[in-house]
Protein backbone atom coordinates (compact mmCIF):
# COMPACT_ATOMS: atom_id res chain seq x y z
CA UNK A 1 0.00 0.00 0.00
CA UNK A 2 1.47 3.33 -1.06
CA UNK A 3 0.28 6.88 -0.60
CA UNK A 4 1.21 10.33 -1.86
CA UNK A 5 1.16 13.41 0.39
CA UNK A 6 1.77 16.98 -0.72
CA UNK A 7 4.14 18.94 1.50
CA UNK A 8 5.05 22.61 1.06
CA UNK A 9 8.22 21.54 -0.78
CA UNK A 10 6.60 18.94 -3.00
CA UNK A 11 4.84 15.57 -3.05
CA UNK A 12 6.25 12.51 -1.28
CA UNK A 13 5.30 8.89 -1.83
CA UNK A 14 5.48 6.54 1.12
CA UNK A 15 4.49 2.98 1.78
CA UNK A 16 2.97 1.01 4.64
CA UNK A 17 3.93 -0.90 7.73
CA UNK A 18 2.20 -2.98 10.39
CA UNK A 19 2.06 -1.99 14.04
CA UNK A 20 2.47 -4.25 17.08
CA UNK A 21 -1.25 -5.07 17.09
CA UNK A 22 -1.41 -5.90 13.39
CA UNK A 23 -2.90 -2.62 12.17
CA UNK A 24 -1.61 -0.96 9.00
CA UNK A 25 0.01 2.48 9.07
CA UNK A 26 1.70 4.75 6.55
CA UNK A 27 5.39 5.60 6.68
CA UNK A 28 7.18 8.40 4.86
CA UNK A 29 10.94 8.19 5.18
CA UNK A 30 13.86 10.47 4.39
CA UNK A 31 11.96 13.73 3.91
CA UNK A 32 14.38 16.70 3.76
CA UNK A 33 13.55 19.49 6.24
CA UNK A 34 16.55 21.71 5.39
CA UNK A 35 19.14 22.11 2.67
CA UNK A 36 22.07 19.68 2.87
CA UNK A 37 24.67 21.43 5.11
CA UNK A 38 27.56 20.74 2.75
CA UNK A 39 30.19 22.87 1.00
CA UNK A 40 29.77 26.51 1.96
CA UNK A 41 26.91 25.50 4.31
CA UNK A 42 29.22 23.40 6.52
CA UNK A 43 28.99 24.87 10.06
CA UNK A 44 26.20 27.25 8.95
CA UNK A 45 22.75 27.51 10.50
CA UNK A 46 20.24 25.30 8.65
CA UNK A 47 18.69 26.76 5.51
CA UNK A 48 15.08 26.16 4.35
CA UNK A 49 14.63 23.02 2.24
CA UNK A 50 14.50 23.28 -1.53
CA UNK A 51 11.36 22.37 -3.43
CA UNK A 52 11.20 19.63 -6.03
CA UNK A 53 9.08 18.82 -9.08
CA UNK A 54 7.19 15.57 -9.30
CA UNK A 55 6.86 12.96 -6.57
CA UNK A 56 9.80 12.25 -4.25
CA UNK A 57 10.43 8.66 -3.18
CA UNK A 58 9.89 8.51 0.60
CA UNK A 59 10.23 4.75 1.04
CA UNK A 60 13.89 4.79 2.09
CA UNK A 61 15.50 6.45 5.09
CA UNK A 62 17.81 9.40 4.56
CA UNK A 63 21.45 9.17 5.55
CA UNK A 64 22.30 9.48 9.22
CA UNK A 65 24.58 12.34 10.24
CA UNK A 66 28.26 11.41 10.32
CA UNK A 67 28.99 9.48 13.52
CA UNK A 68 30.26 6.29 15.09
CA UNK A 69 27.24 4.07 15.61
CA UNK A 70 26.84 2.81 19.17
CA UNK A 71 25.07 -0.18 17.65
CA UNK A 72 27.77 -1.35 15.22
CA UNK A 73 30.76 0.69 16.51
CA UNK A 74 31.34 1.59 12.85
CA UNK A 75 31.59 5.06 11.32
CA UNK A 76 28.52 5.78 9.21
CA UNK A 77 26.48 8.56 7.63
CA UNK A 78 27.26 11.72 5.70
CA UNK A 79 27.04 15.49 5.98
CA UNK A 80 23.89 15.42 3.84
CA UNK A 81 21.68 14.16 6.66
CA UNK A 82 18.93 16.63 7.58
CA UNK A 83 16.00 14.27 7.06
CA UNK A 84 12.99 13.19 9.06
CA UNK A 85 10.49 10.32 9.05
CA UNK A 86 6.71 10.53 9.49
CA UNK A 87 4.46 7.67 10.59
CA UNK A 88 0.66 7.91 10.69
CA UNK A 89 -2.30 5.52 10.83
CA UNK A 90 -4.55 7.64 8.63
CA UNK A 91 -4.34 10.37 6.05
CA UNK A 92 -6.72 13.37 6.02
CA UNK A 93 -9.01 11.91 3.36
CA UNK A 94 -9.66 8.91 5.61
CA UNK A 95 -10.76 10.68 8.80
CA UNK A 96 -12.07 14.03 10.05
CA UNK A 97 -10.09 14.10 13.30
CA UNK A 98 -6.49 15.29 13.58
CA UNK A 99 -4.18 13.20 15.77
CA UNK A 100 -1.67 14.22 18.45
CA UNK A 101 1.88 14.54 17.12
CA UNK A 102 4.95 13.18 18.90
CA UNK A 103 8.38 14.34 17.70
CA UNK A 104 11.35 12.22 18.84
CA UNK A 105 14.90 13.50 19.34
CA UNK A 106 17.46 10.70 19.62
CA UNK A 107 20.29 10.55 22.14
CA UNK A 108 23.97 9.81 21.75
CA UNK A 109 25.91 12.42 23.71
CA UNK A 110 25.51 14.98 20.89
CA UNK A 111 28.10 13.00 18.92
CA UNK A 112 26.32 9.82 17.77
CA UNK A 113 22.93 8.33 16.91
CA UNK A 114 20.26 8.80 14.27
CA UNK A 115 16.52 8.41 13.68
CA UNK A 116 17.01 4.98 12.12
CA UNK A 117 14.03 2.62 12.38
CA UNK A 118 16.56 -0.06 13.27
CA UNK A 119 16.57 1.45 16.77
CA UNK A 120 13.43 3.61 16.73
CA UNK A 121 10.84 1.50 14.97
CA UNK A 122 7.33 3.04 15.14
CA UNK A 123 5.41 -0.21 15.58
CA UNK A 124 4.68 0.27 19.31
CA UNK A 125 3.69 3.93 19.40
CA UNK A 126 1.47 3.65 16.33
CA UNK A 127 -0.84 1.30 18.27
CA UNK A 128 -1.93 4.40 20.19
CA UNK A 129 -3.13 6.36 17.14
CA UNK A 130 -0.64 9.21 17.23
CA UNK A 131 1.43 10.71 14.44
CA UNK A 132 5.13 10.04 15.08
CA UNK A 133 8.03 12.04 13.66
CA UNK A 134 11.70 11.08 14.13
CA UNK A 135 14.53 13.41 13.09
CA UNK A 136 18.25 13.58 12.39
CA UNK A 137 20.41 16.55 13.39
CA UNK A 138 24.09 17.40 12.94
CA UNK A 139 26.40 15.88 15.54
CA UNK A 140 29.77 16.55 17.10
CA UNK A 141 32.02 19.07 15.40
CA UNK A 142 29.62 19.29 12.44
CA UNK A 143 26.75 20.43 14.64
CA UNK A 144 28.42 22.19 17.53
CA UNK A 145 31.66 23.87 16.41
CA UNK A 146 31.81 27.42 17.72
CA UNK A 147 33.90 30.34 16.49
CA UNK A 148 34.03 33.19 19.00
CA UNK A 149 34.49 35.97 16.43
CA UNK A 150 30.94 36.86 15.30
CA UNK A 151 31.97 37.87 11.79
CA UNK A 152 32.36 34.21 10.82
CA UNK A 153 28.69 33.47 11.71
CA UNK A 154 29.61 30.15 13.27
CA UNK A 155 28.01 30.74 16.66
CA UNK A 156 27.52 27.09 17.61
CA UNK A 157 24.29 25.20 18.32
CA UNK A 158 23.79 24.24 14.67
CA UNK A 159 22.55 20.82 15.77
CA UNK A 160 19.93 22.42 18.02
CA UNK A 161 18.96 24.82 15.25
CA UNK A 162 18.54 21.80 12.98
CA UNK A 163 16.03 20.48 15.51
CA UNK A 164 14.23 23.85 15.43
CA UNK A 165 14.11 23.68 11.63
CA UNK A 166 12.60 20.19 11.87
CA UNK A 167 9.98 21.45 14.33
CA UNK A 168 9.10 24.28 11.95
CA UNK A 169 8.69 21.76 9.14
CA UNK A 170 6.41 19.68 11.37
CA UNK A 171 4.38 22.72 12.35
CA UNK A 172 3.89 23.69 8.70
CA UNK A 173 3.36 20.26 7.13
CA UNK A 174 2.09 17.74 9.65
CA UNK A 175 -1.59 18.46 8.99
CA UNK A 176 -1.08 16.85 5.57
CA UNK A 177 -0.26 13.61 7.43
CA UNK A 178 -3.35 13.93 9.68
CA UNK A 179 -1.33 15.41 12.54
CA UNK A 180 -2.59 18.28 14.69
CA UNK A 181 -0.14 21.22 14.43
CA UNK A 182 -1.63 22.59 17.63
CA UNK A 183 -0.92 19.46 19.67
CA UNK A 184 2.76 18.57 19.31
CA UNK A 185 4.68 16.73 22.04
CA UNK A 186 8.46 16.88 21.91
CA UNK A 187 10.20 13.91 23.54
CA UNK A 188 13.68 12.44 23.67
CA UNK A 189 16.18 10.36 25.62
CA UNK A 190 19.60 11.23 27.07
CA UNK A 191 21.13 13.95 24.85
CA UNK A 192 17.78 13.99 23.07
CA UNK A 193 16.12 14.64 26.42
CA UNK A 194 18.55 17.45 27.21
CA UNK A 195 17.75 18.83 23.75
CA UNK A 196 14.04 18.82 24.59
CA UNK A 197 14.81 20.76 27.76
CA UNK A 198 16.82 23.32 25.81
CA UNK A 199 13.87 23.83 23.45
CA UNK A 200 11.73 24.59 26.48
CA UNK A 201 14.25 27.31 27.32
CA UNK A 202 15.02 28.63 23.82
CA UNK A 203 13.15 31.56 22.26
CA UNK A 204 13.70 30.01 18.82
CA UNK A 205 11.41 27.13 19.76
CA UNK A 206 8.51 29.26 20.97
CA UNK A 207 5.10 28.02 19.78
CA UNK A 208 6.58 25.03 17.97
CA UNK A 209 5.45 22.42 20.54
CA UNK A 210 2.92 22.13 23.34
CA UNK A 211 4.14 19.38 25.70
CA UNK A 212 7.49 17.80 26.54
CA UNK A 213 8.75 14.44 27.82
CA UNK A 214 12.35 14.26 29.06
CA UNK A 215 13.82 10.78 29.51
CA UNK A 216 17.15 10.60 31.34
CA UNK A 217 18.55 14.00 30.57
CA UNK A 218 18.20 17.70 31.35
CA UNK A 219 19.96 20.95 30.53
CA UNK A 220 21.35 20.88 34.10
CA UNK A 221 23.27 17.62 33.68
CA UNK A 222 27.01 18.35 33.63
CA UNK A 223 27.51 16.77 30.19
CA UNK A 224 24.81 18.95 28.61
CA UNK A 225 25.88 22.36 29.85
CA UNK A 226 27.97 24.80 27.86
CA UNK A 227 30.58 22.98 25.79
CA UNK A 228 34.23 23.90 25.84
CA UNK A 229 36.52 23.73 22.83
CA UNK A 230 38.81 25.92 20.79
CA UNK A 231 38.53 25.75 17.00
CA UNK A 232 42.17 26.78 16.76
CA UNK A 233 43.26 23.97 19.09
CA UNK A 234 41.19 21.45 17.14
CA UNK A 235 42.62 22.56 13.80
CA UNK A 236 46.17 22.52 15.15
CA UNK A 237 45.81 18.81 15.92
CA UNK A 238 46.32 18.29 12.19
CA UNK A 239 47.84 21.58 11.00
CA UNK A 240 50.38 23.22 13.32
CA UNK A 241 50.47 26.37 11.17
CA UNK A 242 46.96 27.41 12.24
CA UNK A 243 47.18 30.38 14.65
CA UNK A 244 43.90 32.31 14.27
CA UNK A 245 40.19 31.57 14.11
CA UNK A 246 40.17 32.71 10.49
CA UNK A 247 42.82 30.16 9.63
CA UNK A 248 40.95 27.51 11.65
CA UNK A 249 37.71 28.15 9.77
CA UNK A 250 39.42 28.00 6.41
CA UNK A 251 41.19 24.78 7.32
CA UNK A 252 38.20 23.03 8.90
CA UNK A 253 35.94 24.00 5.99
CA UNK A 254 38.41 22.68 3.45
CA UNK A 255 39.20 19.21 4.75
CA UNK A 256 37.23 16.05 4.05
CA UNK A 257 34.43 14.77 6.25
CA UNK A 258 36.69 11.88 7.29
CA UNK A 259 39.51 14.21 8.33
CA UNK A 260 37.12 16.45 10.25
CA UNK A 261 35.65 13.47 12.07
CA UNK A 262 39.14 12.27 13.00
CA UNK A 263 39.80 15.65 14.65
CA UNK A 264 36.54 15.31 16.57
CA UNK A 265 37.51 11.85 17.77
CA UNK A 266 40.90 13.07 18.99
CA UNK A 267 39.34 16.07 20.74
CA UNK A 268 36.96 13.82 22.68
CA UNK A 269 39.75 11.36 23.53
CA UNK A 270 41.87 14.21 24.92
CA UNK A 271 39.13 15.45 27.27
CA UNK A 272 40.05 15.08 30.94
CA UNK A 273 37.80 13.03 33.26
CA UNK A 274 35.20 15.31 34.85
CA UNK A 275 35.92 18.12 32.40
CA UNK A 276 33.42 20.02 30.28
CA UNK A 277 32.14 17.98 27.33
CA UNK A 278 33.66 19.48 24.16
CA UNK A 279 30.57 19.38 21.92
CA UNK A 280 27.10 20.62 22.81
CA UNK A 281 25.44 23.82 23.94
CA UNK A 282 27.06 27.20 23.27
CA UNK A 283 25.88 30.36 25.03
CA UNK A 284 25.64 32.77 22.12
CA UNK A 285 26.03 36.54 22.16
CA UNK A 286 22.68 38.18 22.93
CA UNK A 287 23.22 40.53 19.98
CA UNK A 288 22.77 37.60 17.62
CA UNK A 289 19.09 37.73 16.64
CA UNK A 290 19.16 34.09 15.62
CA UNK A 291 20.66 32.90 18.89
CA UNK A 292 19.39 29.56 20.14
CA UNK A 293 20.44 30.40 23.69
CA UNK A 294 22.14 33.52 25.04
CA UNK A 295 21.79 32.84 28.79
CA UNK A 296 22.72 29.90 30.99
CA UNK A 297 19.91 27.33 31.31
CA UNK A 298 19.67 27.70 35.10
CA UNK A 299 19.27 31.47 34.78
CA UNK A 300 16.48 31.04 32.26
CA UNK A 301 14.67 28.51 34.44
CA UNK A 302 14.85 30.62 37.60
CA UNK A 303 13.75 33.72 35.67
CA UNK A 304 10.60 31.97 34.48
CA UNK A 305 11.18 33.38 31.00
CA UNK A 306 10.80 30.24 28.91
CA UNK A 307 8.25 28.26 26.90
CA UNK A 308 5.72 27.15 29.51
CA UNK A 309 4.36 23.69 28.66
CA UNK A 310 3.37 20.62 30.70
CA UNK A 311 6.48 18.49 31.24
CA UNK A 312 7.32 14.92 32.21
CA UNK A 313 10.85 14.44 33.60
CA UNK A 314 12.23 11.04 34.49
CA UNK A 315 15.20 8.77 35.06
CA UNK A 316 15.95 5.05 35.28
CA UNK A 317 16.86 3.18 38.45
CA UNK A 318 20.35 2.22 37.24
CA UNK A 319 21.40 5.02 34.91
CA UNK A 320 25.02 4.43 35.86
CA UNK A 321 25.06 1.10 34.01
CA UNK A 322 26.03 3.23 31.02
CA UNK A 323 29.54 2.70 32.42
CA UNK A 324 29.30 -0.86 31.12
CA UNK A 325 29.39 0.41 27.54
CA UNK A 326 33.15 0.95 27.59
CA UNK A 327 33.66 -2.31 29.42
CA UNK A 328 31.86 -4.26 26.71
CA UNK A 329 33.20 -2.21 23.79
CA UNK A 330 36.80 -2.08 25.00
CA UNK A 331 37.02 -5.25 27.05
CA UNK A 332 37.87 -3.69 30.39
CA UNK A 333 36.24 -1.64 33.12
CA UNK A 334 37.49 1.94 33.34
CA UNK A 335 38.12 2.85 36.96
CA UNK A 336 37.04 6.33 38.04
CA UNK A 337 37.91 8.38 41.09
CA UNK A 338 35.31 10.16 43.26
CA UNK A 339 36.75 13.57 42.32
CA UNK A 340 35.92 12.91 38.67
CA UNK A 341 32.24 13.14 39.55
CA UNK A 342 32.32 16.59 41.08
CA UNK A 343 30.70 18.65 38.32
CA UNK A 344 32.89 21.19 36.57
CA UNK A 345 30.46 23.99 37.48
CA UNK A 346 30.97 23.56 41.22
CA UNK A 347 33.19 26.46 42.21
CA UNK A 348 35.38 25.83 45.26
CA UNK A 349 37.24 29.11 44.68
CA UNK A 350 40.60 27.33 44.99
CA UNK A 351 39.72 26.03 48.46
CA UNK A 352 41.61 22.73 48.26
CA UNK A 353 40.62 21.66 51.78
CA UNK A 354 36.91 22.15 51.03
CA UNK A 355 37.20 20.21 47.79
CA UNK A 356 39.03 17.37 49.54
CA UNK A 357 36.32 17.31 52.19
CA UNK A 358 33.62 16.68 49.59
CA UNK A 359 35.70 14.13 47.74
CA UNK A 360 35.92 12.22 51.04
CA UNK A 361 32.15 12.54 51.58
CA UNK A 362 31.44 11.17 48.12
CA UNK A 363 33.90 8.36 48.71
CA UNK A 364 32.28 7.43 52.01
CA UNK A 365 28.77 7.52 50.55
CA UNK A 366 29.40 5.62 47.32
CA UNK A 367 32.69 3.72 47.58
CA UNK A 368 32.47 2.22 51.09
CA UNK A 369 31.47 -1.41 51.52
CA UNK A 370 31.13 -2.22 47.82
CA UNK A 371 33.16 -2.95 44.72
CA UNK A 372 34.63 -0.08 42.76
CA UNK A 373 32.57 -1.08 39.73
CA UNK A 374 29.33 -0.99 41.72
CA UNK A 375 30.33 2.33 43.30
CA UNK A 376 30.95 3.90 39.90
CA UNK A 377 27.56 2.70 38.66
CA UNK A 378 25.85 4.41 41.62
CA UNK A 379 27.75 7.69 41.66
CA UNK A 380 27.72 8.04 37.88
CA UNK A 381 23.95 7.60 37.82
CA UNK A 382 23.46 10.35 40.37
CA UNK A 383 26.15 12.78 39.20
CA UNK A 384 25.44 12.52 35.47
CA UNK A 385 21.67 12.13 35.55
CA UNK A 386 19.55 12.14 38.72
CA UNK A 387 20.92 15.32 40.34
CA UNK A 388 20.42 17.49 37.26
CA UNK A 389 17.01 16.01 36.48
CA UNK A 390 15.64 16.44 40.01
CA UNK A 391 17.20 19.90 40.17
CA UNK A 392 15.42 20.86 36.95
CA UNK A 393 12.11 19.58 38.31
CA UNK A 394 12.48 21.56 41.53
CA UNK A 395 13.42 24.78 39.74
CA UNK A 396 10.65 24.49 37.14
CA UNK A 397 8.13 23.77 39.89
CA UNK A 398 8.92 27.19 41.33
CA UNK A 399 8.57 29.14 38.07
CA UNK A 400 5.79 27.38 36.13
CA UNK A 401 2.11 27.03 36.96
CA UNK A 402 1.72 24.17 34.48
CA UNK A 403 2.06 20.55 35.65
CA UNK A 404 5.56 19.08 36.04
CA UNK A 405 5.60 15.28 36.44
CA UNK A 406 8.48 13.08 37.64
CA UNK A 407 9.00 9.33 37.24
CA UNK A 408 11.56 6.71 38.15
CA UNK A 409 11.64 3.65 35.89
CA UNK A 410 12.80 0.35 37.35
CA UNK A 411 11.42 -2.01 34.69
CA UNK A 412 13.68 -5.03 34.24
CA UNK A 413 12.39 -7.29 31.47
CA UNK A 414 13.52 -8.65 28.13
CA UNK A 415 12.58 -5.29 26.59
CA UNK A 416 15.41 -3.43 28.39
CA UNK A 417 17.18 -2.24 25.25
CA UNK A 418 20.60 -1.20 26.57
CA UNK A 419 21.15 -4.28 28.74
CA UNK A 420 20.07 -6.56 25.91
CA UNK A 421 22.34 -4.74 23.45
CA UNK A 422 25.35 -5.19 25.75
CA UNK A 423 24.28 -8.65 26.97
CA UNK A 424 24.38 -7.61 30.63
CA UNK A 425 20.95 -8.85 31.66
CA UNK A 426 22.52 -10.56 34.66
CA UNK A 427 22.91 -7.12 36.28
CA UNK A 428 19.65 -6.02 37.93
CA UNK A 429 17.89 -2.72 37.34
CA UNK A 430 16.85 -0.41 34.53
CA UNK A 431 19.92 0.96 32.75
CA UNK A 432 20.39 4.19 30.86
CA UNK A 433 18.51 3.88 27.50
CA UNK A 434 16.64 0.75 28.62
CA UNK A 435 13.40 2.75 28.40
CA UNK A 436 13.77 2.98 24.60
CA UNK A 437 12.65 -0.64 24.37
CA UNK A 438 9.23 0.21 25.83
CA UNK A 439 8.49 2.91 23.25
CA UNK A 440 10.15 1.68 20.07
CA UNK A 441 10.65 -1.63 18.33
CA UNK A 442 14.41 -2.11 18.08
CA UNK A 443 16.65 -4.62 16.34
CA UNK A 444 17.04 -6.42 19.69
CA UNK A 445 13.32 -6.53 20.58
CA UNK A 446 12.38 -10.16 21.32
CA UNK A 447 9.03 -11.78 20.50
CA UNK A 448 6.44 -10.48 22.96
CA UNK A 449 3.83 -12.88 24.29
CA UNK A 450 0.34 -11.55 25.05
CA UNK A 451 -0.22 -10.75 28.74
CA UNK A 452 3.46 -11.32 29.57
CA UNK A 453 5.37 -8.96 31.85
CA UNK A 454 6.90 -7.45 28.72
CA UNK A 455 3.50 -6.94 27.10
CA UNK A 456 1.91 -5.38 30.19
CA UNK A 457 4.91 -3.11 30.85
CA UNK A 458 5.08 -2.01 27.23
CA UNK A 459 1.42 -1.07 27.12
CA UNK A 460 1.61 0.80 30.44
CA UNK A 461 4.45 3.01 29.23
CA UNK A 462 2.85 3.57 25.84
CA UNK A 463 -0.44 4.57 27.44
CA UNK A 464 1.14 6.94 29.95
CA UNK A 465 3.20 8.67 27.26
CA UNK A 466 0.40 8.95 24.71
CA UNK A 467 -2.19 10.01 27.30
CA UNK A 468 0.13 12.88 28.08
CA UNK A 469 0.49 13.67 24.38
CA UNK A 470 -3.26 13.67 23.93
CA UNK A 471 -4.45 15.36 27.13
CA UNK A 472 -1.43 16.86 28.92
CA UNK A 473 -2.20 14.40 31.75
CA UNK A 474 -0.69 10.87 31.81
CA UNK A 475 -3.50 9.50 34.03
CA UNK A 476 -6.67 11.40 33.06
CA UNK A 477 -8.83 8.46 34.12
CA UNK A 478 -7.97 7.08 37.57
CA UNK A 479 -9.66 3.77 36.77
CA UNK A 480 -7.25 3.07 33.90
CA UNK A 481 -4.24 2.39 36.17
CA UNK A 482 -5.86 2.58 39.58
CA UNK A 483 -3.69 5.58 40.48
CA UNK A 484 -3.40 9.27 39.69
CA UNK A 485 0.07 10.55 38.80
CA UNK A 486 0.27 13.83 40.69
CA UNK A 487 2.43 16.73 39.48
CA UNK A 488 5.38 17.74 41.62
CA UNK A 489 5.52 20.76 43.89
CA UNK A 490 8.53 22.90 44.77
CA UNK A 491 9.02 21.12 48.10
CA UNK A 492 7.26 17.85 47.38
CA UNK A 493 8.47 15.55 44.64
CA UNK A 494 5.58 13.27 43.76
CA UNK A 495 7.15 10.40 41.84
CA UNK A 496 5.56 7.68 39.74
CA UNK A 497 7.56 4.47 40.11
CA UNK A 498 7.30 2.58 36.83
CA UNK A 499 8.14 -1.03 37.57
CA UNK A 500 6.31 -4.33 37.19
CA UNK A 501 3.55 -2.35 38.90
CA UNK A 502 2.88 1.38 39.08
CA UNK A 503 3.16 3.07 42.46
CA UNK A 504 3.53 6.56 43.89
CA UNK A 505 6.13 7.90 46.34
CA UNK A 506 7.22 11.25 47.71
CA UNK A 507 10.75 12.74 47.85
CA UNK A 508 12.87 9.72 46.84
CA UNK A 509 16.66 9.47 46.93
CA UNK A 510 16.70 11.89 49.87
CA UNK A 511 19.91 10.74 51.55
CA UNK A 512 22.05 10.86 48.43
CA UNK A 513 20.51 14.06 47.06
CA UNK A 514 21.09 15.78 50.38
CA UNK A 515 24.84 15.42 49.93
CA UNK A 516 24.67 16.90 46.43
CA UNK A 517 22.54 19.75 47.72
CA UNK A 518 25.15 20.41 50.40
CA UNK A 519 27.97 20.12 47.87
CA UNK A 520 26.50 22.80 45.64
CA UNK A 521 25.65 25.17 48.48
CA UNK A 522 28.76 24.78 50.66
CA UNK A 523 31.11 25.09 47.69
CA UNK A 524 29.68 28.52 46.88
CA UNK A 525 28.55 27.19 43.52
CA UNK A 526 26.91 29.81 41.34
CA UNK A 527 24.37 27.26 40.15
CA UNK A 528 21.71 26.17 42.62
CA UNK A 529 20.20 22.90 41.47
CA UNK A 530 18.43 21.37 44.44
Amino acid sequence: MSAVVKTLQGAVQGNSGTDHDGNTFYKFLGIPYAKPPVGDLRFRDPQPPESWIGVRDATKEGSSCYNTSFVTYQVEGSEDCLYLNVFTRNLPEETDSLKPVMVWIHGGGFVSGSSSTQLYGPEFLLTQDVVLVTINYRLGIFGFLRIKDPKFHINGNMGFKDQVAALRWVKNNIIQFNGDPNNITLFGESAGSASVHLHILSPLSSNLFHKAILQSGSALNPWSEECNHSAVTIARLANKSVDTEKEAVEYLRGISVEELFALQTTTIANAEPGSIWPFGLAIEDSSNRGAFMSRRPIDIITSGDYNKVPIIFGYNSREGLVSQFNKVAKGSFKAEKPEHFIPHNVNFKNNIVLRRNYVDKLKNLYFSGTTEEEAVISILGDAWFVVGIVGAVKNHSQTSMLPIYLYKMSLDTKLNMFKTLLDINDIPGCAHADDIGYLFKTFVTPPIEADSTEDISLRNVLKLWTNFAKYGDPTPDETEFGITWKPTKARQLNVLNIGSELSLSVNPENKRLELWRELYSQSQATIKYL
